[in-house]
């Protein structure tokens, strides 16, 4: 459980910090076009650092995969306009979505074939650590 609440804690802080940049003032065509590269490239370093600080078991093979996963939940997520009646709060759940979502797949899945299950109290109360 600790893996699941950790990997979706790093993406939310990923989409936290891509919701920041997507507010970034530009001022003519040519920052929008540098925002626009600088949004696209940003998941990488961020879940790379994300999944590094949250301790995730072979962090860096989430944190390279994850912004991949995300993009494929972008694509497969529902249309967020029929449920809110707020256009921006649409553009928020269609960033902040595939973040978290991408994030604990890609956990998940590193967990499963690496066997790593860094933070499992059953693997914790097998070395003999205290589980609180």
């Amino acid at each position: 459980m600790r893996l699941l609440l950790k990997s979706a804690l790093a993406g939310s802080v990923v989409a936290f910090l891509l919701l920041l940049l997507l507010h970034w003032p530009t001022r003519d065509s040519d920052s929008e076009l540098n925002l626009a590269m600088a949004f696209a490239l940003a998941p990488f370093p961020l879940s790379m650092v994300a999944a590094l600080l949250a301790r995730l078991p072979a962090w860096p093979v989430v944190g390279l995969v994850a912004p991949f996963a995300m993009l494929a939940v972008v694509f497969i997520q529902p249309d967020y306009d029929s449920w809110v009646s707020d256009g921006n709060l649409s553009l928020y759940l269609s960033i902040a979505v595939p973040a978290a979502t991408g994030f604990v797949l890609t956990a998940l899945l590193c967990a499963l074939l690496f066997g790593k299950t860094a933070g499992s109290p059953a693997v914790d109360a097998a070395k003999g650590d205290t589980v609180v």
